[in-house]
């Protein structure tokens, strides 16, 4: 696989060597955003701009909120952990469940948009490089100071002759999100400055819950009102959502955890280039609620 060409920038942007570990930032004085070339270009930290409250769980690299890929046959393959054997084709951004990284060749902040050029891990086993580019390009909304938007792509490098086989219908996670677990309070958006609220499952051997926004749009709060919403256009079948652990904390680092992933029904093949773009708001319930029919109306 090629590693990418960097290109040139203006007098903000910051280049850095992947080898080195770091974190790009963006801060707009509303919300402060990171991703982390330890973690695939993944974005490990979202909050208010002088908060230290992290709402991003990074307990491994399975959590932050990242893009992860199905596709193909389940397989049993030596190596796999026996929660995940047999198991698909499966690239992540962050990396492997033995948190091995996946590989940034190219990680920018031209001072509006963090880039990043991922080869990513396959999750099951401990050290296998997908055959796969991962992009991202993360900036903030114009004119919404508490929305950020995320552009995505995977481009499948696979070989005609790889041992996974032709392309299956999987749900694909439009992204995968990890939550701290204090945001607890669960709710549908339903359009118009209407909740609902999410009784969500916590997962103990079972799968998750899947509720089904009509508005592609659900939200989660801390108990004083305060929350991230996500909106994902894309999605169009019922999403994954529940909790791991029951306490409220607000460790970033802690194995409990709030999970939402919007679904979308997609066959991904050999050499498919996937795309799709999904926003996140940070607010109390009317200001999400004010900037999700915003981007409902342009973004639909």
């Amino acid at each position: 696989m090629k590693n990418s060409i960097l290109f040139g920038l203006g007098i903000l942007a910051a280049i850095v060597n992947p080898a080195n570990g770091a974190q790009l930032e963006l801060n707009n004085n509303t919300l402060k955003i990171r991703t982390d070339n330890t973690y695939g270009g993944a974005i490990v930290w979202i909050s208010t701009a002088n908060s230290t409250l992290n709402l991003v769980n990074n307990f491994d690299r399975g959590r932050q909120i990242q893009q992860s890929y199905y596709a193909a046959q389940n397989l049993t393959r030596a190596g796999q952990h026996a929660n995940y054997s047999p198991w698909s084709w499966n690239p992540v951004q962050a990396g492997s469940w033995t948190s091995v990284p996946s590989i940034v060749d190219t990680f920018t902040n031209d001072g509006t948009t963090l880039y990043s050029w991922t080869r990513p891990k396959l999750w099951d086993v401990p050290d296998e490089t997908a055959a796969c580019v991962i992009k991202q390009w993360t900036r903030f909304e114009p004119n919404m100071a508490q929305v950020i938007r995320v552009q995505n792509q995977l481009a499948c490098l696979r070989s005609s002759t790889d041992i996974w086989g032709a392309p299956t219908a999987r749900h694909q996670e439009l992204p995968a999100c990890y939550f701290i677990r204090g945001l607890n309070r669960a709710k549908i958006y339903n359009g118009g400055g209407s909740w609902t609220d999410y009784n969500y499952p916590q997962l103990v051997g079972g799968g998750w819950g899947r509720p089904n926004p009509s508005s592609k749009a659900m939200a989660f709060f801390l108990q004083n009102d305060f929350g991230i919403g996500i909106y994902a256009p894309a999605a169009n079948t019922a999403w994954n959502c529940g909790a791991v652990g029951s306490s409220a904390t607000t460790d970033s680092f802690s194995n409990e955890t709030m999970h939402v992933a919007p679904l979308r029904t997609v066959s991904l093949d050999r050499t498919t280039q996937f795309n799709h773009t999904y926003w996140i708001v940070l607010g109390n319930q009317a200001t999400i609620a004010t900037r999700l029919d915003q981007l409902k109306a342009l973004y639909p």
